[in-house]
């Protein structure tokens, strides 16, 4: 047995909306009739708390009332508003863009004309934005349109699609001066009863799944059951013998729950007596995926083949699609997608990139094309014209990039040796070599990163591949440039800069002062004897050095630290004055005196001849390393650095003075 099933199931758009709007509401609510002909969405409103009532005088005053996908009447929405009652609209977007045209006809003195039939809930809603003044008209029957100039003459969205040229036929209009037609029969009913009359010839049976007070679903039936035998089932207690058939189609209503159709479809693959073959079908027929069950009980293949059953053509996250304005509503734009026959809603906050979406929608009008991005298939398919302006938007860069303007891009994908992102309809190009100052050859570090972008001419750009080839390190090396000739500019000898630290080497530290990396050598960091850097200087602090040194050819600055610190003589020179009585200590001792070390650094001269009074043929005799002694300062030479030193003036006099060595 072949089982045929089309790719389009489920819910239509509008369907799916007003479902989505009706849950959204929070605590108990009221629905005008049931929002759409289905028992088991019924019972899920109804669970969900929806209260289903037969008029607008059921509802309680100041609480929400939610209109059905099949709408209302104007005078319905004046009774709400008069009350206080809070509407949550949830009709079908076609059905909207119907009953506004006949309002807006109306007003301009046209004889509405309605196709379809006078009882069902759409009709009637769409007459009382007419003053219920529409002549509605079965199609089957003859109507003369007489005693009217203008007549404007639309169909129920679910009305028979094969019926629609001969009930254009049944309406005599000769005395009509304008006349206008609009085919509102919407795209999921001539989508759906497509597939019940292609497929419905090619079988032994069709099933048709949905709600007996359906009438898109009757209608489907009807269809079905000129071809072949038809089933109409709710999905609940199915139960047919398909043993002698060998090709079956099953068909869905655009108000039936996916969930129901798969429970169809799964009870047939399992009660199957033979080979099963199950083909899904695209709308123009063509066969996309077929899978085989023998007989048993062949999992995969039941899983696979109901996976296929998806609500609509499969759309990825981002795509671009061309539309067509259907209705403009409060929340958003309701639009048609002629390639798939699908329709899609943009909302409100996807309209416009500066946020303005009622300029927007003012220039909209039915039969508007758009071009938008596909941004969620959740829940019907959700679309974005924001998207597309902000990703189009970048295209005005170009001539100016072309004249050696920067520009920016992120990037999102590693190449071969090179990364990739989007400017507008243009691919940027950059290749490793010009990211930066040198080779790049972990690329992925650049993923998802924003790059500072030029060309090197108009050449670079490709319109006709929307290709643009660009560097970063063409900017990086212009900006290094200037900067030197900025510091090389305005520094000079003598001058006095501050500059950080930045690392350590055995001959100096680095320093970078202004951006630039300047030598500070360790022979001018102390005035004393240092043993590297780290003994004056902390890295990544800041100090002040004096310039000695430019060379530019060489991109060489020489710093001195020490140069700003006070010389250890020249604060000597103002301690240790002459005549001054200081402390000291005996340093080291040599034959002919002893240096006294008066501060750190800071060494005086006692000659033996100042040691005492006495002779002293050996001084060690009178001093030892280490004594601490007072002395007196008798001389001072900076220059030399010099100090002469006298313990004996420290002395008393005697009264014989030895002056040379007695022999005894």
């Amino acid at each position: 047995m072949k089982i045929f099933i089309p790719r389009e199931t489920g819910f239509c758009n509008g369907v799916s909306s007003a479902i989505n709007k009706a849950l959204s509401v929070k605590g108990k609510s009221y629905c005008l009739g049931q929002i759409v002909h289905n028992k088991t969405v019924s019972k899920q409103l109804s669970e969900h708390g929806i209260v289903t009532v037969n008029s607008v005088d059921e509802v309680p005053d100041g609480e929400t009332l939610i209109i059905r996908a099949h709408g209302v009447g104007k005078s319905v929405y004046d009774n709400a508003k008069s009350r206080n009652i809070t509407i949550m609209d949830a009709t079908c977007p076609s059905v909207k863009a119907i009953q506004r045209k006949a309002s807006d006809y109306h007003a301009k003195g046209y004889q509405i004309v309605l196709v379809g039939d006078k009882n069902h809930p759409e009709i009637i809603g769409v007459n009382g934005w007419c003053d219920n003044s529409a002549i509605i008209f079965d199609g089957q029957s003859k109507l003369v349109l007489d005693n009217c100039d203008k007549a404007l003459i639309m169909f129920q969205t679910t009305f028979d699609s094969r019926l629609f040229e001969k009930s254009l036929q049944n309406i005599s209009s000769d005395s009509v001066k304008t006349l206008e037609i609009f085919n509102t029969i919407c795209y999921t009913t001539l989508q759906r009863q497509y597939y019940a009359q292609k497929l419905s010839a090619r079988c032994d049976t069709a099933i048709i799944v949905g709600d007996a007070n359906s009438s898109n679903t009757r209608r489907l039936f009807d269809i079905a059951a000129q071809n072949c035998k038809a089933v109409l089932t709710d999905g609940k207690g199915f139960d047919i013998d398909l043993t002698n058939c060998k090709n079956v189609c099953v068909i869905s209503g655009a108000s039936t729950p996916t969930e129901l159709i798969k429970g169809v479809f799964e009870r047939m693959i399992e009660n199957a007596k033979d080979t099963v073959s199950v083909e899904t079908v695209e709308s123009d027929g063509v066969t996309v995926t077929t899978e085989e069950k023998a007989m048993g009980k062949d999992e995969a293949m039941l899983a696979k083949a109901v996976s296929e059953m998806k609500e609509g053509q499969r759309y990825k996250l981002g795509q671009k699609v061309k539309c067509r304005v259907v209705l403009v509503s409060d929340d958003g734009v309701y639009v048609n997608i002629p390639s798939s026959k699908k329709e899609g809603f943009i909302p409100n906050d996807e309209l416009s990139i500066d946020g303005d979406y009622q300029s927007v929608k003012k220039d909209l009008s039915a039969e508007s094309m758009l071009e938008c991005a596909v941004i969620s298939v959740d829940k019907g398919i959700t679309l974005s014209k924001k998207v597309i302006d902000e990703r189009y938007k970048d295209d005005a860069l170009v001539s100016g990039i072309k004249e050696g303007a920067e520009f920016s891009c992120l990037m999102t994908r590693v190449g071969k040796e090179c990364l990739t992102g989007k400017l507008g309809s243009y691919t940027v190009i950059v290749h490793a070599s010009q990211i930066k100052i040198g080779y790049v050859k972990n690329l992925d570090a650049y993923l998802g990163k924003t790059l500072r972008l030029v060309v090197s001419g108009a050449d670079k750009v490709d319109d006709n591949k929307r290709v643009i080839f660009a560097s970063q390190k063409t900017i990086l090396l212009a900006e290094k440039k200037a900067k030197e000739d900025e510091f090389w500019n305005n520094i000079e000898v003598g001058e006095i800069v501050e500059g950080k630290v930045l690392r350590f080497a055995s001959f100096g530290a680095f320093v970078s002062v202004r951006g630039f990396d300047c030598l500070a050598h360790t022979s001018d960091l102390a005035w004393d004897h240092i043993k590297g850097p780290q003994d004056v200087l902390e890295i990544g602090q800041t100090y002040e050095f004096v310039v000695l040194a430019l060379d530019r050819e060489k991109n060489r600055v020489s710093l001195g630290y020490k140069q700003l610190q006070p010389e250890p003589w020249q604060l000597a020179e103002e301690k240790f004055t002459i005549g001054a009585v200081v402390k000291g200590k005996v340093a080291r001792i040599m034959p002919f005196g002893a240096f006294i070390e008066l501060d750190k650094h800071i060494d005086g001269l006692l000659h033996v001849s100042n040691v005492s009074w006495e002779w002293l043929d050996d001084i060690n005799k009178a001093l030892k390393v280490g004594d601490e002694i007072e002395v007196e300062v008798l001389e001072f030479d900076a220059e030399n650095k010099r100090i002469t030193l006298s313990r004996k003036a420290l002395l008393p006099r005697p009264e014989q003075v030895v002056t040379e060595r007695e022999d005894g």
